[in-house]
């Protein structure tokens, strides 16, 4: 007998991740497809959008492992029980509404502006400090996608379909990080340690845990993640990226959902990301993360494997995700888990290094 029927929307490797641990908890699992191939088999039935009642009436409570869904999906997932609820992934699925979010609750961000139509770019580029602008679809255009470097002498670059974007003035980035929380029905919340995290091309390749911030700025970013789940009453896992800009932490964007830079969490503390998101969604208390040792993660993408593992102190981890090859797809990821932190930090940077280039 099952603890209760948790329904998770998508069937990526989000997805298999949260099913995973919501099957060793003793939760059992209800998948929506709605339009990703399948990577869940066997941990749960797979239901497609014209079978959206079935899929519905089999859960207790239902989550997802991406924001940008239909409104009509999330509002019927809303009436059994939607964790984050329905404002919350509206509100932070758009880039324009996070952005004005972030604003309202005195969260700093690099200056920013919607722009609805090509005709309005170039007053909102004057507007804005420095010579250039990272312009962004509001809705997607993740891992370096639907994204723009412009001035006012390439602004055709961003193809007319692309509007409505931001504009969001550039800035010099000393370092990124991100850090993740978990709030409970309750209330209550855990923040895991920040990571320092390695990009190539604006997609996350890497993360270093400890992350070697400053506690006063770690504490910061804790606040901020804190009073940003707490405006929305937030349940489940949320994930704020963050850029260092002149010794200032300023959010770039945020994820309302289990994430990349969490990855690490699993195997090296007690309660993982989508430990931590399954229980907070079915009602459990949120769980304090125990973390004693150091850790880091290396995305693998295409089809490339490292030369050799890292050997001695550190335990390496291996989880791939069961997708098909295709370029600068993450088909999983590495986690190296040791006592020392800057020999892992080390052999981490080494396969970053042989798998993604310096």
């Amino acid at each position: 007998m099952t603890k209760g029927r948790l329904g998770i929307i998508g069937c990526g490797q989000l997805s298999q991740m949260l099913g995973e641990a919501a099957n060793r908890l003793g939760f059992s699992v209800s998948y929506l497809c709605v339009d990703e191939t399948p990577v869940v088999a066997g941990l749960g039935p797979i239901y497609y959008p014209d079978q959206l009642d079935e899929f519905l009436a089999a859960c207790d409570a239902i989550t997802v492992e991406r924001e940008s869904l239909p409104d009509d999906m999330l509002r019927q997932a809303a009436n059994v029980g939607l964790a984050p609820n329905y404002d919350a992934l509206v509100t932070l699925r758009e880039r324009d509404t996070q952005k004005a979010m972030l604003d309202e609750l005195s969260i700093p961000t690099s200056p920013w502006s919607l722009v609805s139509t090509p005709d309005q770019l170039e007053s909102a580029l004057d507007a804005l400090p420095g010579q250039y602008a990272r312009c962004k679809r509001t809705l997607g255009g993740y891992d370096g996608g639907g994204q723009w470097r412009v001035d006012q002498n390439t602004r055709e670059v961003i193809p007319a379909d692309a509007y409505p974007i931001i504009a969001e003035a550039e800035i010099s980035i000393d370092r990124e990080y991100a850090i993740i929380i978990g709030r409970d029905q309750q209330g209550n919340t855990a923040c895991y340690p920040m990571t320092e995290n390695a990009m190539r091309d604006g997609i996350l390749i890497g993360s270093y845990v400890p992350s070697g911030i400053n506690t006063t700025l770690a504490d910061l970013a804790a606040d901020y993640a804190k009073r940003l789940v707490d405006a929305m009453d937030y349940v489940g896992v949320l994930a704020i990226e963050f850029f260092l800009t002149d010794g200032e932490l300023i959010v770039n964007e945020i994820a309302p959902r289990v994430h990349n830079t969490g990855h690490w969490t699993i195997g090296a503390v007690g309660a993982d990301q989508f430990t931590q998101h399954v229980s907070c969604v079915m009602g459990e208390p949120v769980r304090e993360p125990s973390f004693t040792e150091s850790a880091s993660m290396v995305n693998l993408l295409n089809d490339e494997l490292p030369s050799h593992m890292p050997e001695g102190p550190i335990r390496t981890l291996i989880q791939t995700y069961g997708k098909g090859v295709r370029k600068g797809r993450k088909l999983g990821h590495m986690t190296l888990i040791g006592p020392d932190a800057d020999l892992v930090r080390a052999q981490a940077a080494k396969l970053i290094a042989e798998l993604h280039g310096d």
